[in-house]
This record gives structure tokens, C-alpha cells and sequence, in this order.
């Protein structure tokens, strides 16, 4: 059974009980709602509003809503495309930030996905590394400022990556293999 009781002008609580009304008795003894029903939800007016607009928006709430879940949907597939792009250099899945619709429904507006953007063991190695974290900030089809950001200092990373791999060749007079991983800066605008 669900009941609500008014504890303040703009506060209700919500009561939930598992008590079958078959086994109560005049007999029982006095608890408090919390020990008798286990918990209680607590709404304010405006929560108790968005319940009851369930099914029931508005023509400017339901456009407001078909366009967060637009948003919703870039938001996901942009943050997914940097964490295909990623590989192993992902720390995570994606994190996102939510607002709450009209139909009191929670849709994502922005996100991102965390990356290890340190150097690695061995200049070729982080060659590889900054490579992949050029592509992965620039995986998704619209990348942001912050994205193009990434990439460049990803793209400067491998430049750095790659002066001292030919600073190790030139200490040890070992000429340009054609394996050596090769620095691949691509101009992002």
C-alpha cells in the first residue's frame, strides 16, 4: 500500500508498506511509520508535479523533450566513439552529466571519457600511445574544442616522443630503421 501524508506545507512523504492488511490487528503495538513500514520518500511539491505529469506533457514540454533525447543520443555517441577510439588508454567507461526533462526523466547533455595521456617506457612507445589518443580525441564526427586540444598536445607528445628516439639513434650512431614507428601529426582545425 502506498499513502502520502502532508508533514509541511511543501513537503509530503511517502509511505510504502508490506504489511498485508489480512494480519493487522487492534492489538498491535505503537510504532513509528519508519519502524512499522521500513521507509519513507519524501516529495516536495514541485516532485510531486513531475509525477503526476507522467503521459501528460505539454506540446512545448514534449518538443523540449524530443529534443533533449536528440541530445541524449549525440552526447552517447559521441563519448562512445572516443572510447572505441581509445583502446586500452581509456581509464573508465564514459561519464556524462544529466539534466531532468519535463517527463521527469534524466537525459544526458554533455560527457567525457578520461584518457592516460602520460609517456610511456620507451620514446617508440609512446610514439604508438600518442597516435592513438590523436585518433580517439578525434573520433567522433563533431569534436570539440577540448577534443582538438587533446589531439594537439597528443600530436605534440609523439613530436617529443620522436626528437628523443633520434637523440638515442644519434648516442648510438644506429641509422633510421624502416620499423620505427613514425610520428603521424594530422592538422586538426
Amino acid at each position: 500500500m502506498i499513502s502520502a501524508v502532508s508533514t509541511s506545507q511543501n513537503d509530503y512523504s511517502l509511505i510504502v508498506t508490506a504489511e498485508n492488511s489480512n494480519n493487522a490487528t487492534n492489538e498491535e503495538p505503537k510504532r513509528s511509520d519508519e519502524e512499522k513500514f521500513g521507509y519513507k520518500l519524501s516529495l516536495s511539491d514541485e516532485n510531486w508535479k513531475t509525477l503526476g505529469k507522467k503521459g501528460k506533457l505539454s506540446e512545448e514540454d514534449q518538443k523540449k523533450v524530443e529534443e533533449l533525447k536528440k541530445i541524449d543520443q549525440k552526447v552517447h555517441t559521441h563519448e562512445q566513439a572516443h572510447l572505441s577510439a581509445a583502446g586500452g588508454y581509456a581509464r573508465g567507461g564514459a561519464h556524462y552529466d544529466y539534466v531532468t526533462g519535463p517527463d521527469g526523466n534524466r537525459y544526458a547533455n554533455s560527457g567525457h571519457v578520461n584518457l592516460d595521456t602520460g609517456k610511456e617506457k620507451t620514446p617508440e612507445a609512446t610514439i604508438i600511445k600518442a597516435n592513438i589518443i590523436q585518433k580517439a580525441a578525434l573520433a567522433p564526427a563533431d569534436p570539440s574544442p577540448a577534443d582538438n586540444q587533446i589531439a594537439a598536445n597528443a600530436a605534440k607528445m609523439a613530436v617529443d616522443a620522436q626528437k628523443e628516439l633520434a637523440e638515442q639513434k644519434k648516442g648510438t650512431n644506429e641509422p633510421d630503421s624502416p620499423d620505427a614507428p613514425q610520428v603521424n601529426v594530422s592538422e586538426s582545425s
